[in-house]
């Protein structure tokens, strides 16, 4: 794998996700199929299989390159590959039937769409303003975002999804832009910008914009919360699902998400007894998230920001029974 990209934490990764190599591993991020390929060097061979899903079409055909054996077939069989995003691809597995024993997300773009920047993800690269993942989906693309949006729609969403201080301010210069010729690059958005950011703070507030932007055009953190819901009622007991975040506003969803899959109990603090109908559906297995060391933050800058999550499914043997004893556990 030493002429691939080597994905952020990858031991630590590996070391919580699998715990049966017979088992099924979804990678629900293929990427450049850093991580896909290191858990079928764990598993092949021991009757273990993955399934891996992105939303990029190039990702899927990328890895028909990197893993096709010489029958045609993706890793002898041991691999299947799929278009979809996160809601999808959960919808595939629940009409199949399939109930992984570990999931994996691993929400950073991949090198492969950041160097090769076919949508318009990168501010360095001259590229059309479209961000989708799939621009076949039918969602608006960051073009018609920027082109058509209100000033206040704008600002609303670089400070939801970008937490920008200059949000109003970007917002009303990218407006007073449009008025002239519209939006269409990825350079004439960062042009607006430029204009109107100091010079030591620019390359931050791109960085935020375009993330955003990337945010809004794809429903991430929607389909994130769908996705979290839905796997942890897919994974078989004792599966593992670990999530890698790179921003706080992903970190946070899946901390709380986490938190809230650990509890048993939901009623209020006044309740002498338990009355809800809470089912815990996780044991969190990452109190503080795992950092990458800084050996391999030298090594990688783009794992500065990465933070690594973990829960295990649990099952009705690890729940409490509620039946047999009146009190409550909060």
């Amino acid at each position: 794998m030493s002429q691939y990209h080597q994905p952020v934490m990858l031991r630590e990764t590996l070391d919580l996700l699998i715990t049966d190599a017979a088992g099924v591993y979804v990678d629900g991020t293929l990427g450049g199929g850093g991580h896909t390929a290191a858990v079928l060097e764990r598993v092949r061979g021991e009757g273990g299989r993955v399934i891996a899903f992105d939303a990029d079409a190039g990702a899927i055909a990328h890895a028909a390159e990197r893993f096709a054996g010489p029958d045609g077939a993706l890793a002898d069989g041991s691999l299947v590959t799929r278009q979809a995003y996160f809601r999808q691809a959960c919808e595939m597995l629940r009409e199949e039937g399939i109930r992984p024993t570990g999931v994996l997300l691993d929400l950073g773009v991949s090198s492969r769409q950041l160097d090769s920047d076919q949508i318009g993800l990168s501010y360095r690269l001259t590229m059309p303003l479209d961000m989708r993942f799939d621009p076949e989906s039918g969602a608006p693309s960051a073009r018609e975002i920027v082109n058509r949006r209100t000033p206040e729609e704008i600002a609303t969403l670089l400070r939801t999804y970008g937490e920008e201080p200059a949000a109003w301010k970007i917002a009303t210069s990218i407006a007073s832009a449009r008025s002239g010729r519209p939006i269409e690059t990825t350079t004439d958005l960062r042009g607006i910008i430029e204009a109107i950011i100091p010079q030591k703070f620019l390359m931050a507030t791109l960085s935020r914009v375009f993330q955003a932007l990337r945010i809004a055009v794809n429903d991430e953190l929607g389909e994130l919360e769908d996705a979290l819901d839905a796997y942890a009622d897919l994974l078989r007991v004792g599966g593992r699902l670990v999530i890698l975040t790179y921003h706080s506003l992903e970190d946070r969803i899946v901390k709380d998400t986490f938190r809230e899959e650990a509890r048993s109990c939901i009623c209020p603090p006044e309740f002498p007894v338990c009355r809800c109908d809470k089912v815990q559906r996780l044991r969190v297995l990452t109190r503080k998230p795992v950092l990458p060391s800084d050996d391999e933050v030298a090594l990688n800058p783009r794992a500065r920001s990465a933070k690594l999550r973990a829960a295990e499914k649990v099952g009705s043997d690890d729940r409490d029974a509620r039946s047999s004893s009146p009190s409550r556990n909060h």
